[in-house]
C-alpha cells in the first residue's frame, strides 16, 4: 500500500513537471513576439540613419523616438505579467529578459542622442533673439528634452520592474540616478542665472523706466524662466520617485515660482528654504549692511535739518511780508509764509531721499497720476482752492473788513485758501467755503473809509 502511494505520488509531481507554466498562454507569447518584432524594426531604423540624406534624419529620428517610446511603455505593461507568467530557466522567460535588456539599452542610446541633437540646436541660437526661426528652433529644442524624459521615465519604471521581479535593477537605477541628477543640476543653475539676470534688468528698469528695450529684455529672459522652471518641476518629480534628494531643488522651484505647495510642509524642504533665505538675508547685511545704515542716519538727518530750516524760515519771511510798503493781504502773507516752509521742506525731502539712491523720475510720475485720481474724487475742495486763490489776486476783503458773504454777515476772522471764517454780529462762528463766496455777492461794508448811511425817522 505504502509503495503504491509514493509511486501515485511520483507520477503526479512528473506531471506537475511537465505543465507548462500557469499563464503562459499563446497570447501572452504572441504579445512578447510582436515586441520583438517592433524591437528589431527600431533596429533597423537606428542602423538606417547614417545613410540618410542628413535634411531627412530629422523626420527619421522622430519616427524612431515615437517607436521606441511607443515600444518601451507597451513592454513595461505587460513585462509584469509575463514575468509573473513564465518560469525563471524556460526559452520565453530568458527572452524577455532579453528584451528587457535590449529596451533598457534602447533607451539609453536615445537619451544620448537626443541630448547630443538638442545641444547641437541650441548651440548656434542666440538665447533671446526673437523671429520665427528662433521660435520654431526652441519647440524643437523643447521636444528632444520632453522625449528624453519620456524615455527616462520609462527607463526608471523598468528598473522598478526588475526588482519586483527579483532581477537586478541596482545598475539601472546608478544609470538613472546620475543622468537625472546632471539634468536637474544643469536646470537649477541655469534657473539661478536667470534669476539673477531678472533682478539686475529689473533693477535698472527701475532706474530708466522710460527704456523699451529693458521691458523686452525682462520679458525674454522670464519666458525663458517660466520654460527652465517647469523642466526643473518634471525632473524633480521623476527624480523623486528613485530617490534623489530633492530638498534644495524644491525649495529654489518655490522660491522662484513664488507659489507654497505641501512640499514645504516637509522638514527638508522647509528647512533648506529657511537656511537659503536667512543665509541671503546675513549676506546681504554683511555686503551692504554699513552702507545701508550710513544712508538711513545721512536720511534722517537730512530731513530734521529741513524741518528745521523750514521752520526757521517763517520768521524772516513773516517779518518782509508783514511791511506796509508791500500791502499784502492777510491771506496773502498767511499763503506766503506757509509756502515757503513747505518749499523749503520738500527740497529738503528730495535731497534725502536723492542720499539714498531713490529714483525721483517714477516718484513725480506715481505723484502725478495720484494727483488725477484724488483730484477727481475731490472736486469741490478743489473747486475751494481755486476760489481761494482768486480772493487771494483780487482781494475782495481781508481779515477784520466786516462783510456780507453767502448769506453770512459779520466781521472775517481768519482766511485761508480753502473757507473763510465770519463772526456774526452774536458772535456765532461762521465758517464758509470759498468756492460759495466768489460765486455769489460779496459786499464788504469796510472797504471805504467814508460810506453813506441810511437812516429811517419816523415823524407823527
Amino acid at each position: 500500500m505504502k509503495t503504491k502511494l509514493i509511486l501515485l505520488i511520483l507520477i503526479c509531481a512528473w506531471l506537475v513537471a511537465l505543465t507548462p507554466a500557469r499563464g503562459a498562454t499563446a497570447g501572452e507569447v504572441t504579445e512578447l513576439d510582436e515586441v520583438r518584432a517592433q524591437m528589431a524594426k527600431v533596429t533597423q531604423l537606428i542602423a538606417s540613419v547614417e545613410a540618410v540624406r542628413e535634411w531627412n534624419r530629422d523626420g527619421l529620428n522622430a519616427r524612431i523616438d515615437q517607436l521606441g517610446i511607443r515600444l518601451v511603455k507597451r513592454l513595461n505593461e505587460i513585462a509584469p505579467r509575463l514575468l509573473s507568467a513564465f518560469e525563471p530557466g524556460t526559452r520565453e522567460r530568458s527572452e524577455l529578459e532579453g528584451v528587457l535588456e535590449q529596451s533598457a539599452a534602447l533607451a539609453l542610446q536615445r537619451i544620448q542622442v537626443l541630448e547630443q541633437r538638442a545641444a547641437a540646436e541650441r548651440e548656434p541660437l542666440p538665447k533671446f533673439e526673437q523671429n520665427a526661426q528662433a521660435d520654431i528652433a526652441r519647440a524643437f529644442i523643447e521636444d528632444l528634452t520632453s522625449m528624453a524624459k519620456d524615455y527616462i521615465e520609462a527607463y526608471i519604471r523598468q528598473a522598478e520592474i526588475r526588482r519586483a521581479a527579483g532581477l537586478e535593477p541596482e545598475p539601472m537605477f546608478q544609470t538613472a540616478r546620475q543622468r537625472l541628477s546632471l539634468i536637474i543640476e544643469r536646470l537649477m543653475g541655469q534657473v539661478r542665472l536667470d534669476a539673477m539676470s531678472l533682478d539686475e534688468l529689473r533693477a535698472r528698469r527701475a532706474e530708466e523706466p522710460l527704456r523699451e528695450d529693458l521691458q523686452k529684455a525682462v520679458d525674454l529672459v522670464q519666458t525663458k524662466q517660466t520654460r527652465n522652471l517647469h523642466n526643473l518641476e518634471r525632473a524633480i518629480e521623476i527624480g523623486e520617485s528613485i530617490g534623489i534628494a530633492t530638498a534644495e531643488q524644491r525649495s529654489l522651484l518655490m522660491r522662484e515660482q513664488g507659489q507654497v505647495g505641501l512640499e514645504i510642509l516637509q522638514r527638508d524642504v522647509f528647512s533648506k528654504l529657511w537656511d537659503e533665505q536667512f543665509s541671503r538675508l546675513s549676506e546681504s547685511l554683511a555686503r551692504n549692511g554699513p552702507d545701508v545704515l550710513f544712508r538711513f542716519l545721512l536720511f534722517s538727518f537730512v530731513v530734521v535739518v529741513a524741518w528745521a530750516v523750514s521752520r526757521l524760515i517763517r520768521h524772516p519771511v513773516r517779518a518782509l511780508v508783514h511791511r506796509e510798503r508791500f500791502g499784502l493781504s492777510y491771506l496773502l502773507r498767511d499763503t506766503l509764509i506757509t509756502l515757503s516752509s513747505f518749499a523749503v521742506f520738500l527740497l529738503g525731502l528730495v535731497i534725502a531721499l536723492a542720499t539714498l539712491g531713490v529714483s525721483l523720475g517714477p516718484i513725480f510720475a506715481g505723484l502725478g497720476v495720484i494727483g488725477i485720481l484724488v483730484g477727481l474724487a475731490v472736486q469741490d475742495s478743489l473747486g475751494n482752492l481755486a476760489a481761494g486763490a482768486m480772493i487771494l489776486v483780487y482781494r475782495p476783503y481781508d481779515v477784520d473788513d466786516r462783510v456780507k458773504v453767502a448769506g453770512a454777515e459779520g466781521i472775517v476772522k481768519r482766511m485761508n485758501l480753502l473757507a473763510t471764517t465770519v463772526a456774526t454780529i452774536d458772535n456765532q462762528m461762521l465758517v464758509v467755503p470759498n468756492g460759495r463766496i466768489w460765486g455769489d455777492t460779496i459786499v464788504n461794508f469796510t472797504a471805504n473809509r467814508v460810506r453813506r448811511v441810511d437812516v429811517k425817522v419816523n415823524v407823527s
